[in-house]
């Protein structure tokens, strides 16, 4: 997909992140001029990119790193299910993609692209229902996630704002793909080159790989309905499915043991006890209790608006995730 030919110059906010990084070379190849936000320093990019430290909370510190911009890409967000860090989340992926909207506004901003992300539009109890994109989680979800209520908020910013700065948003599901230094989806080929034993939930989940999400920014650059959801969603997926498929590219097979839909409630107790112990952030009742459901997601938006199509499947996706983790030394 080529780069949008109307965007000069362009604004990254998360530009150190999974996504960021690789949306970062892809507009600098394009021959895009390119500002990084990063909240620290010591990330090095290509010469060519002017990098920029700061806070996405701060208006006038994001306003200054506006300044000739034609499309700011907000990707900058605070990834935690600790509910503990409820506050933190809403006022850093809610407040934070407020303030970057409007330093963009009063910038003079063509136009921005805010990643969302699909845990905004709820978890399925089957898989034969996908969540649509206009689809609202119903309030228990959202009481017992506070991320979703954090992008929820980033959702409501984006949505408000007014028709003379078009906003799109587009909604991510799971990542796969290079470039995942964090391990974020990169804990699962932990588990299954590690663990000889490895439990599998009977829910499922939805995978795209880095690159396609890359895809799909650069096209709302130029396209998208601005107030809407663009879910960018790759191959739906039980997570036998995903667990063998990684187990088969990695060379690794673990002894598989489904566990029955009957142990969501003792498997929430326990991951609640592990969790107030070890304080993780991917360790909660509500991460545990979502491997019972199904984040499987209908994408007819991004395809009609964007013209977005995945250009990978899961398997060729967790290929390319386990061959950059080896040559990193990561795993």
């Amino acid at each position: 997909m080529k780069t949008a030919s109307r965007m000069r110059r362009a604004l990254v906010t998360g530009a150190t992140g999974f996504i960021g990084r690789r949306l970062v070379d892809r507009l600098v190849a394009g021959g895009v001029e390119v500002v990084a936000f990063q909240r620290s320093g010591g990330h090095f990019f290509p010469a060519t990119v002017e990098s920029v430290q700061g806070d996405v909370c701060r208006e006038d510190q994001v306003a200054a790193a506006c300044a000739r911009v034609d499309v700011v890409f907000h990707l900058a967000a605070l990834v935690t299910f600790d509910p503990r860090r409820r506050d933190e989340l809403v006022r850093v992926n809610g407040g934070g993609t407020a303030a970057v909207l409007a330093a963009a506004m009063r910038a003079g901003v063509k136009r921005c692209v805010v990643a969302g992300s699909a845990a905004t539009l709820g978890v399925s109890w089957a898989a034969r229902f996908p969540r649509h994109e206009d689809a609202s989680p119903p309030p228990e979800q959202v009481a017992r996630n506070p991320y979703m209520e954090s992008k929820l908020a980033c959702e409501r910013a984006a949505f408000d704002c007014p028709p003379r700065m078009p906003v799109v948003v587009v909604n991510p599901t799971t990542v796969f793909g290079p470039g995942d230094r964090t391990l974020n989806s990169g804990t699962l080929f932990r588990q299954v080159t590690t663990w000889p034993v490895l439990p599998v939930p009977p829910g499922g989940t939805n995978a795209v790989d880095v690159d396609d999400v890359v895809d799909g920014l650069v096209a709302a650059a130029s396209r998208g309905t601005p107030g809407r959801r663009h879910v960018l969603a790759g191959q739906d997926l039980t997570f036998a499915e995903v667990i063998s498929t990684i187990a088969r590219v990695t060379g690794r097979i673990p002894v598989m043991v489904p566990v029955p839909a009957a142990a969501r409630l003792p498997f929430e107790a326990a991951a609640r006890v592990a969790s107030a112990v070890s304080g993780g952030r991917f360790l909660t009742p509500q991460i545990v209790g979502d491997l019972f459901g199904f984040k499987h997601f209908a994408c007819e938006r991004a395809r009609r608006d964007l013209g977005w199509y995945p250009r990978y499947s899961f398997a060729d996706s967790a290929a390319r995730a386990w061959e950059w983790y080896r040559r990193e030394g990561l795993l």
